[in-house]
């Protein structure tokens, strides 16, 4: 399936176009990561691109962000043809990335991140008088503080000051990869309205998203990669429905993921929680029954994520019990992950990078990391033994890869996902808890992924799924703990688990 919108003649002249790609092809040995791409960018547009992890997406923006070199094809901006072009070219040209993890230093205000690498100097030293009148200039109307130190500024202040950074050192053309992550949908609609605004001052987006809906509300137009070709696109996406958009980046119609929900009011609790405190903590009692998946959901900072952490002992409690179903006496929450893991809990970081896996180290290497005590014999790792456990879990997560052998580093986001989970079910919870186990991979990953934690729970294991995309917890969860001021505000079960009830949650 090809969708394409024919443009008008005054859209196809070439002034129109501030950058374009022309027949774009990128091998890396015998591997071809993109294959005779071309398209255009209008000027003054938010230009979408959308693709499977691995479909292309991260090589093209590299290319057209100085960081890669084509192996064949031309890269025009403002119709002058581009060769061998590297970072600092391609900034002074005027194109930016900006990355999903905004590029900040917590400990200097607003003012001088937004100048970084760009202070103005006079007599060899920083005039702070005009960085701060620039700064001042370029934050009025963004609600930003320039003397607020940055670590205190919340997601969206963040994204804003990255892209404010690139504007300022010239940048026309700004490449925004997954800038969404992690943000409510106020702070959504927050960054999209400042986004409307740029543009209508002259600035050019690319925008990296995995969600259709995204794509939909933000764009003017949007071009799909699939396995390194492009698969099709629109001039227009008001002409575009989600499931088009579905269809050309699978290649196939979606079945999108819905557990059948289940009851367990009358089960024993797998899990018990009483009167736990901790830093922004306060629920006096919460139960949680074998096979049943409980999302955590709220505004963050609500205690969601905070009531996580203190399970599976990230951040100590002040006071709190927990009980497991084997008969055992209440105890207190772990105080380090190696004795929630030692209890049966096993815990997915929402920071894969950071946290999830060790990119450099093997596939089958990182699956066993967290459970080479399993896999040792006399005191020595036996390689017989965590070849078969992570040879299992390669096959059952799916993994896209030739083997178990093949580097993390190498994989697409929604491949490292796979690896990371699969690294904490081979300790063999009994409680799984999961931070955002869905964030920045593609739809059809993410369906595979809302499967293997359906399985997984079918078998008896408790699964807490921490999340702030409503949809990911309306298709997944049997129960959903709605936090407020760190406390268990309300509960929604069955009928009442909406995405329209969910994202009411937000301030109107």
């Amino acid at each position: 399936m090809r969708l394409t919108v024919p443009m008008t003649a005054g859209s196809q002249a070439a002034n129109d176009h501030v950058l374009r790609v022309e027949n774009i092809s990128k091998a890396y040995g015998g591997a071809v990561a993109l294959r005779d791409v071309s398209l255009a960018i209008r000027r003054g547009s938010i230009h979408g691109l959308l693709g499977e992890n691995g479909a292309g997406k991260s090589t093209l923006v590299g290319i057209i962000s100085g960081q890669r070199q084509p192996t064949t094809g031309t890269l025009y901006l403002d119709g002058v043809a581009l060769a061998h072009a590297d970072v600092p070219s391609m900034e002074e040209a005027g194109v930016f990335l900006v990355t999903q993890e905004p590029m900040i230093i917590d400990h200097l205000s607003a003012a001088e991140n937004l100048m970084l690498g760009i202070w103005p100097r006079r007599f060899g030293f920083v005039n702070w008088r005009k960085l701060r009148q620039d700064a001042a200039r370029m934050l009025a109307g963004t609600g930003i503080d320039l003397d607020t130190p940055a670590g205190k500024l919340d997601a969206v202040a963040r994204r804003k000051l990255n892209i404010l950074r690139a504007m300022f050192s010239g940048g026309k053309v700004i490449i925004l990869d997954e800038p969404t992550a992690a943000l409510t949908v106020e702070d959504r609609q927050q960054l999209f309205d400042f986004m409307r605004r740029l543009k209508a001052d002259g600035v050019t987006f690319i925008f990296i998203s995995h969600y259709n809906d995204e794509i939909l509300d933000i764009c003017d137009a949007v071009s799909v990669l699939r396995d390194g070709v492009l698969a099709g696109g629109s001039e227009d996406v008001g002409s575009l429905t989600s499931a088009q958009l579905s269809e050309l980046v699978l290649g196939r119609g979606l079945v999108l993921f819905q557990r059948e929900r289940r009851t367990f009011a009358e089960d024993a609790p797998a899990v018990q929680l009483r009167d736990v405190v901790g830093p922004s903590v306060r629920v006096p009692a919460l139960d949680i029954r074998p096979g049943e998946v409980v999302g955590f959901t709220g505004l963050p900072g609500a205690g969601a994520k905070e009531l996580a952490r203190c399970i599976f002992g990230l951040t100590p409690v002040q006071s709190g019990t927990i009980r497991f179903a084997d008969g055992s006496a209440p105890q207190g929450l772990p105080t380090h992950p190696r004795d929630a893991f030692e209890a049966g809990i096993a815990f997915l970081s929402d920071d894969r990078r950071r946290d999830g896996a060790i990119g450099q180290m093997s596939i089958g290497a990182n699956i066993s990391l967290s459970s080479l005590a399993s896999v040792a014999r006399s005191g020595f790792l036996s390689r017989d033994a965590e070849l078969r456990l992570s040879d299992r879990y390669f096959a059952a997560m799916g993994i896209k890869a030739a083997s178990a052998a093949v580097a993390v580093d190498t994989l697409s986001g929604g491949n490292q996902q796979k690896v990371c989970l699969g690294r904490v079910l081979a300790t063999g919870p009994r409680v799984l808890i999961l931070d955002e186990p869905t964030r920045g991979i593609d739809v059809g990953v993410k369906q595979d992924v809302l499967r293997i934690v359906d399985e997984l729970s079918r078998t008896g294991v408790a699964v807490i799924i921490v999340s702030t995309d409503t949809d990911e917890i309306t298709r997944a969860a049997d129960r959903v703990c709605i936090f407020e001021n760190g406390a268990i505000a309300r509960e929604l079960t069955g009928a009442e688990i909406t995405n329209d009830r969910l994202r009411g949650l937000e301030p109107a």
